[in-house]
């Protein structure tokens, strides 16, 4: 009889992790650990860099609703070899993130919002974004860390210090013709496409409507109780499941 084995534990907050196999550049598939208590992602290796854009979309679906979770501790430890893991600063595009690693280069742990930011997929609002919010809700949830964040007081969490975000819509364009142009190298392969239309609303030509902020598809009520980055997400999520 097979052993069964033991779900990793989240270095942050300890609950047991779901692996899920999502699929990779090549036509391979990649196995990532998922933490759906705090929402944070076990990467072995360069997992993350693997990633197709099809998959790093349908990762995001897994966390589309909740807030922000245990944030990592001083203490954390790698879930591989116990090795306490290092705080890690980097820089994608012109988007700073940061990450736990671990020292022997089992892989790292990254929280949602943090996944985000290395993606490039969010931005901080502009002036004329929070006027807009401040109109309709006195306070909204921090993406980054789950505090409230005050808009009388300012834009930027005063725990994390990180700005209020929302999805960017020129990174999600830019994502969708990633899928298109996958799309027709996977017919002669037979394979089932992802169809990107479905993720976003487009203008006649197959393009992202950057004329029209996402900001238009979140609900306020959400905003306030489970983050813009997340309600962002959570609106692209019900689109797909309106098209199926």
């Amino acid at each position: 009889m097979a052993a069964m084995i033991k779900p990793m534990d989240c270095p942050a907050c300890h609950a047991a992790m779901v692996t899920e196999t999502f699929e990779a550049h090549y036509g391979r598939g990649v196995a990532v650990d998922l933490c759906p208590a705090c929402r944070g992602i076990w990467f072995d290796g360069l997992e993350s860099l693997q990633l197709t854009p099809g998959a790093t979309l349908q990762l995001f679906g897994r966390f589309a609703t909740g807030t922000a979770g245990a944030s990592p501790s001083e203490a954390a430890r790698c879930p591989r070899c116990g090795a306490p893991l290092v705080e890690t600063h980097d820089v994608q595009r012109d988007t700073p993130f940061l990450y736990l690693r671990c020292p022997a280069e089992h892989g790292h742990y990254i929280t949602f919002f943090q996944f985000l930011r290395e993606k490039n997929f969010v931005r901080p609002l502009d002036a004329a974004e929070v006027a807009r919010l401040k109109q309709n809700v006195k306070s909204v949830t921090c993406s980054s860390c789950g505090a409230p964040v005050d808009l009388n007081i300012g834009s930027v969490c005063p725990y994390c210090r990180a700005p209020l975000s929302m999805l960017d819509a020129r990174q999600v364009d830019t994502v969708v013709q990633q899928l298109k142009q996958d799309q027709a190298r996977r017919v002669e392969a037979n394979r089932d496409p992802i169809d990107p239309s479905r993720f976003a609303r487009l203008t006649p030509d197959g393009r992202l409507d950057k004329t029209v902020s996402l900001l238009d598809d979140v609900p306020f009520g959400v905003a306030l109780s489970g983050g813009i980055v997340e309600a962002g997400v959570a609106a692209l999520v019900d689109l797909l499941k309106q098209m199926d």
